[in-house]
């Protein structure tokens, strides 16, 4: 029987560093449901869900050249619990977050990733800065759980020029942060890389 192409996530990885969009394609459609049941377990908002999967394969794919991920179930699965604390905490729940983990849990590990946290926090909140006023107001808007229609409504602006600004500031954002991308890799478990 002949070998399907992408018969292994190794085989995926080696092909999405090299910018084989459909090898990402694939991971997406594997693991996206997994992801989405992992976070909104936690999350329990639809929407925002979403929004935190569609946030880690972003990023996935943004670094998929520098990443040395041996194992990348687990890799995924411990950035989605990163990406859900960074969530809690953006939304004043971390407090909320942290009594519905599980005693099981390992304390240190979720410390070192509450650390990190607020070392990444206090570089978002520098960043935030760097935006211009009016594109930081569509950003912090939309981030309320505005849709685009209602913050166009809002600020009297049009839908397209909401998405502009959200577009403007994410870069902004990306590029003011991109030194911490570096913290999660940094506190993942030293099997997965």
């Amino acid at each position: 029987m002949k070998k399907l192409p992408f018969d292994t996530d190794q085989e995926l990885l080696a092909d999405i560093a090299n910018g084989d969009s459909r090898a990402f394609e694939i991971l997406y459609r594997r693991y996206f449901s997994k992801l989405y049941g992992a976070a909104y377990k936690r999350l329990q908002d639809n929407e925002l869900t979403k929004e935190v999967v569609q946030e880690l394969f972003v990023s996935l794919w943004e670094r998929r050249e520098k990443l040395p991920i041996e194992n990348i179930e687990n890799y995924l699965f411990s950035s989605i619990k990163y990406l859900v604390i960074a969530q809690f905490k953006k939304n004043s729940l971390f407090e909320k977050y942290s009594l519905s983990v599980d005693a099981t849990e390992n304390d240190d590990n979720f410390t070192e990733q509450a650390v990190a946290f607020d070392e990444l926090n206090h570089a978002y909140q520098d960043a935030l800065q760097l935006i211009p006023e009016k594109c930081r107001e569509v950003f912090l808007l939309k981030r309320s759980g505005l849709s685009q229609r209602e913050i166009s409504e809002k600020l009297d602006i049009s839908e397209k020029t909401v998405e502009n600004q959200m577009t403007k500031a994410l870069k902004i954002l990306r590029e003011a942060l991109k030194d911490y991308t570096s913290l999660l890799i940094l506190f993942l478990p030293e099997n997965i890389l």
